[in-house]
């Protein structure tokens, strides 16, 4: 059940530490954000947050919890684009008519910040550092849509693995999590779907991962064993220190 909507100033601690992580930005720039309005809404797990061809008319701000970027082929084929973390925006990939080309679920019980797209548009037309930050995040976005391409397009499923588990660590490090500890509530089903393989042959993967000693994965926790070995296998050189 979705909970009323609470209008709040923009000094949720999320949103700041999002808007800290995007680029320096000036006291000027962080006193017009301030100045936006916020409404968060607080969607529930497996609930749509935005529909493909939904008009965007507001910018959402994950504040807590997990979601998802989808697009659709039929009632059984869909392939999951990316995952949103705390910190990340959605609803930035937009046609030439400011429509969602994807779908936006929640994976997890979510907080998500809204923010009137327009309004913030005119504070980073007035402020170049906004405007800089925001450049930024897309660039994020976009350099994670090139690694996705990679891995569907020229991984092998052992590799595509390790370079999935290796981001969502790398992400949530960044943001100070227990050294070799992060959250992970997702299923291996949501691993096929975005790593476009099958349940099973991701049950493989995963389980040849523990048995190498690499990761361990249990109560919606992933823990990185060795890192400087899963770096290698993520990035493709893991053959080529082997044939050295």
């Amino acid at each position: 059940m979705t909970r009323p909507p609470l209008t709040t100033r923009f000094e949720d601690p999320a949103v700041s530490a999002l808007m800290a992580g995007m680029g320096q930005l000036s006291e000027t720039d962080h006193e017009a954000m301030r100045h936006l309005k916020v409404v968060h809404r607080f969607i529930g797990r497996q609930r749509s947050l935005i529909h493909e061809g939904d008009p965007i008319r507001q910018v959402r701000i994950i504040c807590k919890g997990w979601a998802i970027r989808s697009r659709r082929l039929d009632q059984t084929r869909r392939q999951i684009l990316d995952v949103a973390l705390p910190g990340d925006i959605v609803g930035l990939h937009l046609d030439g008519k400011s429509t969602s080309i994807c779908d936006v679920e929640a994976l997890t019980p979510c907080e998500v910040g809204e923010i009137d797209a327009d309004a913030l548009e005119r504070v980073a037309h007035q402020n170049r550092g906004v405007a800089s930050s925001l450049h930024q995040n897309l660039t994020c976005q976009l350099a994670r849509a090139n690694d996705q391409v990679l891995r569907l397009g020229r991984m092998t499923a052992y590799e595509r693995v390790c370079s999935f588990l290796m981001d969502i660590y790398d992400r949530q490090r960044l943001e100070g999590a227990l050294r070799g500890h992060v959250d992970f509530p997702i299923t291996q089903a949501i691993v096929a779907d975005l790593l476009g393989l099958s349940v099973v042959h991701v049950n493989r993967q995963v389980m040849r991962l523990r048995r190498e000693g690499l990761v361990s994965l249990q109560r919606r926790q992933l823990v990185i064993h060795d890192e400087q070995r899963m770096t290698s296998i993520a990035s493709g050189r893991a053959h080529m220190v082997a044939a050295e």
